[in-house]
C-alpha cells in the first residue's frame, strides 16, 4: 500500500471514530478517495455481515432440534407421572439398601460403630478424595466452557455438575443428567452450541478414560486377584463389555463411514424384523446424528494437543480419586494396609464395572451385593460387622451424597437462586445502557467540538 492509500484509510478511521472529517485532514487526502475507501468498506462489511448471519441461521436450526431434545427431555422428567416413578425408585434403593444392611446384620452381626477401631486420620482423607474428585468434575467442565465462552464460571459449573449427578442418580442406568445440564447452561445465558457441546464432550472424554482405566484394572483383576472366579467377577466382565461396545462401536463407525453406515443399517434393519426397533427412520437418524456429534467432539479437541491432554488428565485424576476411596474405608477401621492399595483400587473398579450393567438408578443392589462380597475379607481382623458401616459409607460417598447435594441446590435455586440471577442479569443491562448512553453522550460532545472547529477554521 503507497503513502496515500494509507493516509486515506488512516482518514477513514479517524472519520468511523469522531463521526465527522477532521479539518487538518482536508488538505491531505481526496474526499472522492475517502468516500470511496468507505463505501468499499461498508459493502465488505455488510457482505461479512450477511454471510455470518446466514451461517448462524443454518447452525441455529441444527441446535434447535437438538435443544428442543432436551427440553422435551427436561419437561418429561418434571412431569408428575415421571416424578412419580422417581420417587418409586428411591424408595425402592431405599428398601434394598435396608435390606442388604438387615441381611448382613443378621449373617455379620450388628456391631456398634463406637465398638469399632476408628483411625481418624483416614476420614480426613476420604473428604479431601470426595473433594478432588468433584473439582476434577467442575475443572473440566469449566475447562470446555472456557475453550468456547472465553470464562470459566466455576459456580455455574458446580451447579450444572451437581444437578447432573443428581438426575444421573434418579434415572435408571444414569441417563438423565445430561439434558438438565444442557437446559441449565442455555438457561443461564451461555450460547446454544456451548450447552450442547460441553455436557456432550465431557461424557466423551469421560468414557474413553473409563475405558483405558477399567480395562487395565481387568487385566490386573483376572490375573492376580483371588476373587478372579467368583460370580461378581464375570458380572463386572460383561459390564465392562456393555460399557466399551457403544463408545468402540461409535468410533469405528466415525472412522470407517462407509462400512459403519452399512452396519447401521443391516442391523437396525434386522432390529426392527425382530420388533426391537419400531421406527426404523428415526432410529438411524438418531445414530447418525450421535456419531456427528462424536466426530466433532474428537476432530475439535484432537487438534489440540494441550486440549486433550488437559482433559484426560482431569477426567484420569476423577478416578483416580474416586477408587481410591476404598482403600482409605478399610484403613478407616482395619488401619494401614501396606501393599494393599492396588488390590483394593481394582476392586473398587470392578464393583463399579458389576453395578453398571444393573437397570435401577446408582445400580442399587448389585452395587451392595458385590461390593460386600469383595471386601468382606478385608475386614476380617475387626470382624464381620465392620462392613455394614463400611458399605453405608462408600454408598453415602459415590451416590447418596449427590441426592443430598443436587437436591440443596435445586431447593437454593427455587427459593433464592434464580432470583438472585435475574437480579444479577438485570443489573448488568442497566450497567451497559448507562455505558452506552454515556458514550453517545461523549460523541455527541465529539462531534460538536469537530463542527464548531470547522467553522472556526472556515471563517479564518
Amino acid at each position: 500500500m503507497d503513502k496515500k492509500a494509507k493516509k486515506i484509510e488512516n482518514t477513514v478511521l479517524t472519520t468511523q471514530e469522531s463521526g465527522s472529517l477532521p479539518s487538518e485532514e482536508l488538505n491531505l487526502v481526496d474526499l472522492a478517495d475517502v468516500n470511496i475507501v468507505v463505501k468499499n468498506k461498508e459493502k465488505l462489511k455488510k457482505s461479512k455481515q450477511r454471510k455470518l448471519l446466514k451461517e448462524d441461521t443454518v447452525l441455529s436450526d441444527e441446535q434447535k432440534g437438538k435443544f428442543d431434545e432436551a427440553e422435551q427431555s427436561v419437561a418429561k422428567q418434571g412431569s408428575r407421572k415421571k416424578k412419580i416413578t422417581n420417587i418409586c425408585f428411591f424408595i425402592l434403593n431405599l428398601v434394598i439398601l435396608a435390606a442388604i444392611l438387615t441381611w448382613n446384620i443378621l449373617t455379620e452381626g450388628f456391631v456398634p460403630l463406637g465398638d469399632l477401631p476408628i483411625h481418624a486420620w483416614a476420614i480426613v482423607v476420604l473428604l479431601l478424595l470426595f473433594a478432588g474428585e468433584q473439582l476434577c468434575e467442575i475443572l473440566s467442565m469449566s475447562y470446555l466452557l472456557k475453550k468456547s465462552i472465553g470464562k470459566y464460571r466455576f459456580a455455574l459449573c458446580f451447579k450444572v455438575h451437581t444437578i447432573g449427578r443428581y438426575y444421573d442418580s434418579i434415572t435408571p442406568l444414569g441417563t438423565g443428567g445430561q439434558p438438565f445440564q444442557i437446559t441449565y447452561f442455555k438457561s443461564h445465558d451461555v450460547p446454544m452450541h456451548t450447552s450442547l457441546a460441553v455436557p456432550f464432550a465431557k461424557y466423551i472424554f469421560s468414557q474413553i478414560v473409563w475405558t483405558v482405566v477399567s480395562f487395565i484394572c481387568m487385566i490386573i483383576f483376572f490375573t492376580s486377584s483371588p476373587n478372579a472366579s467368583n460370580g461378581i467377577a464375570v458380572v463386572s466382565a460383561i459390564g465392562f463389555v456393555l460399557g466399551s461396545l457403544l463408545l468402540f462401536l461409535v468410533a469405528f463407525l466415525s472412522i470407517s463411514k462407509s462400512v459403519g453406515r452399512k452396519l447401521v443399517v443391516k442391523t437396525l434393519k434386522l432390529l426392527q424384523k425382530m420388533k426391537i426397533v419400531k421406527n426404523y427412520e428415526k432410529q438411524y437418524a438418531k445414530i447418525s446424528k450421535y456419531i456427528e456429534d462424536f466426530q466433532s467432539v474428537v476432530q475439535q479437541y484432537m487438534k489440540s494437543f494441550k486440549d486433550f491432554i488437559v482433559l484426560f488428565g482431569l477426567n484420569l485424576l476423577k478416578y483416580l480419586f474416586k477408587f481410591s476411596i476404598p482403600y482409605f474405608i478399610v484403613c478407616l477401621f482395619a488401619g494401614p494396609q501396606p501393599g494393599e492399595f492396588i488390590n483394593y483400587f481394582v476392586m473398587g473398579i470392578m464393583v463399579e464395572l458389576a453395578s453398571g450393567c444393573f437397570p435401577l438408578p446408582g445400580g442399587s443392589g448389585m452395587n451392595e451385593i458385590s461390593f460386600k462380597m469383595m471386601f468382606t475379607a478385608a475386614f476380617a481382623s475387626v470382624g464381620g460387622g465392620a462392613v455394614v458401616w463400611a458399605l453405608l459409607l462408600w454408598r453415602l460417598l459415590t451416590y447418596y451424597i449427590f441426592l443430598i447435594l443436587g437436591g440443596a441446590v435445586s431447593i437454593y435455586d427455587f427459593s433464592f437462586g434464580n432470583r438472585k440471577y435475574k437480579w444479577q442479569k438485570r443489573k448488568e443491562q442497566l450497567e451497559e445502557e448507562s455505558r452506552i448512553f454515556k458514550q453517545e453522550q461523549i460523541n455527541r460532545f465529539r462531534n460538536e467540538r469537530n463542527k464548531r472547529r470547522k467553522a472556526q477554521s472556515h471563517r479564518i
